[in-house]
């Protein structure tokens, strides 16, 4: 599989919710969204014409960074190495490198967006692309969010 702007940006989409201390401030325009606004602009003709949506972009307050931090399909799809290029047995990304390189293997036959890696891999490629490769670090915190609740907690 070939790590499309529409997978990247997929990856992003999947982890900015489960990631509640990250504020996109309801700046990113999603693939999806950009590709709606640019069959609108195209059969109309009127507004103000959309970016490609291969060039899309999300806005990011995060903890330990100074100011907005903008990422695109170009950090992302760095991060994907970031977390995938590790021996999954000693991969300081946990499970999540082994879901990438299975995620990132699929059939050209099998779409990325419709056959997605586990949340916790898309949260370890966003925190690779805003963190590099110190990200990790802060994967066992963010895995809390990601575990379901116990009953009776």
């Amino acid at each position: 599989m070939f790590a499309s702007a529409a997978a990247t940006c997929m990856l992003v989409e999947q982890a900015l919710p489960l990631m509640p201390y990250f504020d996109d401030g309801n700046e990113f325009l999603t693939y999806s969204e950009i590709e709606a606004w640019h069959e609108k602009h195209k059969s109309t003709g009127q507004g103000v014409k959309p970016p490609s949506p291969d060039e899309w972009r999300a806005p990011l307050n995060v903890p330990l960074l100074p100011g907005i931090v903008e990422i695109g399909h170009e950090k992302v799809f760095a991060a994907l190495g970031v977390v995938a290029f590790h021996d999954p047995e000693s991969s300081p990304w946990g499970q999540a490198t082994p879901d990438l390189q299975e995620w990132l293997l699929l059939p050209d036959n099998v779409s990325p967006r419709e056959n997605k890696p586990s949340d916790a891999a898309a949260v370890a490629v966003l925190l690779a692309a805003l963190y590099g490769d110190k990200g990790h670090l802060l994967l066992t915190a963010a895995n809390r969010y990601l575990e379901a609740p116990r009953d009776g907690q």
